[in-house]
């Protein structure tokens, strides 16, 4: 994976980023436990940080999807009202970044902020996002962000199986287009919707790629799955950014190693 990485970071930058995140620098990291004991509420109960809920009825999402061009996908996104989320938004987003880049990276949905602004991971967001990334020799304009719903959650709104079944052709779309090698999901909600099992954040990144569990590691479309928290959650949870930057290690050891 050569093509979505940036100028190589010196290490004063890299440490500023860190610090950034609110990371301390001189505390290592490589003995650290990725899979952390004790589970979170089950999904009903809303996921931490992001203010929304999901009903618990199941979800097929194993149906196969029509091929389409990139305009057209971005037609049915913007004209779509197969939910009732198209009553509230102001715009529907289709995603963000480079369309041919082999990092993918899956949220849950664009929050207001981004419903306002026309982007997807704005302002705040935005800009963690980008130092996390950077400090793994990453620029954000290489990977393509995306989400599971393409319209603003409004607050205290329980997730459908509907509306996830009314997007999720949407998502394998622009998988099928873009043809990553690996889909970054981040955020609980976001990974419980789309792989439908009600585990814990931390139960589901002990299954990411590289971490021994090449034989059980999650699929979507064919595509490896990663998974790890969401800048969203990272600005209310700030607790979790040191198992992010471990999930960040751990993503670029995968990048180097499949660029060799």
């Amino acid at each position: 994976m050569t093509k979505d990485t940036a100028t190589p970071l010196d290490e004063n930058t890299r440490r500023y980023y860190l610090d950034v995140m609110g990371i301390q620098c001189w505390q290592s990291l490589d003995s650290q436990q990725v899979s952390d004991a004790g589970a979170d509420p089950i999904v009903e109960h809303g996921n931490r940080g992001e203010g929304n809920s999901i009903e618990s009825n199941s979800i097929d999402s194993n149906r196969d999807v029509a091929a389409v061009s990139w305009t057209q996908l971005e037609e049915s996104i913007h004209q779509c009202d197969k939910c009732v989320l198209h009553k509230t938004r102001k715009q529907a987003l289709v995603g963000r970044g480079n369309q041919s880049a082999e990092l993918m990276f899956v949220v849950l949905s664009p929050s207001a902020r981004d419903d306002g602004n026309g982007i997807i991971c704005s302002d705040a967001v935005n800009d963690l996002f980008s130092k996390m990334l950077a400090a793994i020799d990453i620029n954000i304009d290489d990977v393509y962000i995306s989400s599971l719903l393409k319209c603003a959650v409004p607050a205290n709104h329980t997730i459908s199986p509907k509306e996830i079944r009314s997007c999720d052709d949407h998502l394998k779309q622009q998988i099928q287009l873009i043809r990553p090698r690996l889909l970054v999901v981040l955020g609980e909600t976001a990974v419980r919707c789309l792989l439908q099992k009600n585990l814990s954040i931390d139960d589901f990144r002990a299954m990411n790629p590289g971490l021994g569990n090449l034989g059980q590691q999650y699929l979507f479309e064919s595509i490896p799955v990663f998974i790890s928290y969401s800048p969203e959650e990272l600005l209310q949870q700030v607790e979790d950014k040191r198992k992010a930057w471990s999930d960040l290690q751990q993503l670029q050891k995968i990048i180097n190693d499949s660029s060799q």
